[in-house]
């Protein structure tokens, strides 16, 4: 049964992924903590999520921002290996916290600034990689992405910044995602914390995985790009929420 359940997940948030290039960590990890725990829903996720951003990176290889992503790499994976080791240890609620209050606050002041646009974005010379905030946000993304596998708001919220959308968007964010779940792999093994209990589980969720994302690509090119936007920040900020009220109950439980 829980099998069942988890492959269902699975399908859905890995849709949402193809849709709209994030979010199946976010969707999934709520949804399966329950049922195998935080630490193994960490570790699943990120290691699922080398397909599915290796599959928009393949659709989208052309759009790929090489400056974007030697930037954000620059700290974004000694930061993700730092992070795994310290998965081990850590209270991560408090981390969950600190990150929801963040995503609502800046996904509520995009939304409304786009939402006050009538005209939808054109996309003519708006890409900008050289800002110094990439850097930053590289090491907060893999920092993060290590110790609770759903930060994808970080990535989105710099991409958004320096002009990538839809179709770049999910590429570069394909990429980062890609390289970072690569680069914590061997430490999930050589550390001895991935669950080989749920190893059916691991092996089961790849090919669900596919059909997802394959089928939540075709839908992209659907979406006006300032609609796009849009939906974007709405799922962010329904996560938030979701976010600051588990990791609050969770504390105030514990």
């Amino acid at each position: 049964m829980i099998i069942y359940f988890s492959l269902i997940a699975i399908f859905f948030s890995s849709m949402v992924y193809g849709i709209i290039g994030f979010g199946d960590a976010l969707i999934l990890i709520p949804i399966i903590t329950p049922l195998i725990g935080i630490k193994n829903a960490v570790i699943l996720v990120n290691l699922w999520g080398i397909l599915t951003a290796l599959l928009n990176f393949i659709k989208y290889r052309t759009l790929l921002d090489k400056g974007y992503f030697i930037r954000f790499l620059s700290l974004g994976i000694p930061a993700t290996i730092f992070g795994t080791f310290l998965l081990i240890e850590i209270r991560l609620e408090w981390i969950e916290l600190i990150l929801g209050i963040f995503i609502f606050g800046y996904s509520t002041l995009r939304l409304c600034q786009y939402l006050k646009k009538k005209e939808d974005i054109e996309l003519k010379s708006l890409i900008n990689t050289t800002s110094p905030l990439i850097i930053a946000g590289g090491f907060s993304y893999g920092l993060l992405a290590a110790l609770i596998g759903a930060v994808g708001p970080l990535n989105v919220a710099m991409l958004e910044k320096t002009g990538h959308y839809r179709e770049n968007f999910i590429e570069n964010f394909a990429a980062i995602g890609f390289s970072l779940s690569i680069a914590r792999t061997p430490f999930y093994f050589t550390t001895n914390i991935f669950p080989y209990d749920l190893f059916l589980l691991f092996l089961l969720g790849f090919p669900i995985i596919f059909l997802g994302t394959k089928f939540g690509q075709r839908l992209t090119p659907k979406i006006p790009i300032k609609a796009f936007q849009v939906v974007v920040f709405c799922f962010l900020i329904v996560i938030s929420v979701k976010s600051i009220t588990t990791s609050i109950i969770s504390l105030l439980l514990n």
